[in-house]
C-alpha cells in the first residue's frame, strides 16, 4: 500500500517566522501597555479623573486600552501554546485583569454613541441573515433608536457589547465575562455559564486533559469519549 500522505517537516525558516511573529505580538503588548498608562497618569493628573474628559481624549483612552487588552490575550494565548504559562490565573490576577477592563468600559460608557462608532467601526459584514448570525446591519438595527449624541453610559454599554460587531471589542468583553466568570468560580465553587445552565437543568461537564475523562459536574458521573476518528486512509 502507498502512503497517500506527505509529513511536512519544520525548517529553521518556518522557525524563525514563527519566533518574529512572537516577538512582534510581545513587542506589541509593550507598546500599547506603556502608550495606555503613560496617557492614563498624564490625563489623570491634569483633570483628576479619566470621567471628566473632553470626547476627543476620552476616545483616544478608551481606544488605548482596548488594544492593551487585546494584546494581552494574544500574548497569554501564545504563553498557553507554547507551555510558557499553563497555570491558571490566580484570583488575584483575575480580580486585576476584571477591575482593569472594567474601567477601561467606565471611559466608554462617557462616550457618545456617534463618537464610540467612530472610534470603534462596526465590522462591515453582511451575510448575517444568510447564516443566521448578527453582522452590520443587526447592530445597526440595535443602534437606530439610540440617542447618537448623548454619553452611552456603563450599564447600557454591557447591554451594547452583547450586539456592536466589532472584533477588538469582542475579544474585550470575552476577557471581562473570564474574568468575572473565575472570580465567581474561587468564591462559589462554580463558574457563572455553569450556574445559569444548573439553574436551568441542564448538565454541564469538566474534563481531564491528560486523560480524557468527562466528569458530570451536577451527579458526579464519569465518562470517557470515544474517540472519532474523521481521517479516511485512502489506498
Amino acid at each position: 500500500m502507498n502512503s497517500k500522505f506527505t509529513v511536512i517537516e519544520s525548517t529553521d525558516e518556518d522557525k524563525l517566522q514563527d519566533m518574529d511573529r512572537i516577538s512582534k505580538i510581545a513587542k506589541l503588548n509593550e507598546i500599547w501597555e506603556r502608550y495606555f498608562f503613560d496617557m492614563v497618569m498624564r490625563y489623570t493628573k491634569e483633570y483628576g479623573t479619566l470621567y471628566k474628559l473632553p470626547q476627543d481624549k476620552l476616545a483616544k483612552v478608551g481606544f488605548a486600552g482596548i488594544k492593551y487588552i487585546c494584546s494581552c490575550r494574544d500574548v497569554s494565548r501564545e504563553n498557553t501554546r507554547l507551555g510558557i504559562d499553563d497555570e491558571p490565573k490566580t484570583l488575584k490576577q483575575n480580580q486585576y485583569r476584571f477591575q482593569m477592563i472594567d474601567s477601561i468600559f467606565g471611559v466608554l460608557g462617557c462616550l457618545t454613541l456617534k463618537n464610540f462608532v467612530t472610534t470603534f467601526p462596526i465590522e462591515k459584514y453582511y451575510k448575517g441573515a444568510k447564516w443566521e448570525e448578527k453582522d452590520y446591519f443587526y447592530t445597526m438595527e440595535v443602534l437606530k433608536d439610540m440617542d447618537w449624541d448623548k454619553p452611552i453610559g456603563r450599564d447600557e454599554l454591557s447591554e451594547l457589547l452583547w450586539d456592536y460587531m466589532n472584533e477588538e471589542l469582542r475579544h474585550a468583553y470575552i476577557e471581562f465575562t473570564t474574568a468575572m466568570s473565575a472570580i465567581y468560580r474561587a468564591q462559589t465553587g462554580k463558574g457563572i455559564a455553569e450556574k445559569f445552565f444548573e439553574e436551568r437543568g441542564v448538565p454541564t461537564y469538566s474534563v481531564d486533559r491528560e486523560s480524557g475523562i468527562m466528569r458530570n459536574n451536577q451527579t458526579g458521573d464519569i465518562m470517557k469519549p470515544k474517540k472519532v476518528s474523521h481521517i479516511q486512509v485512502v489506498e
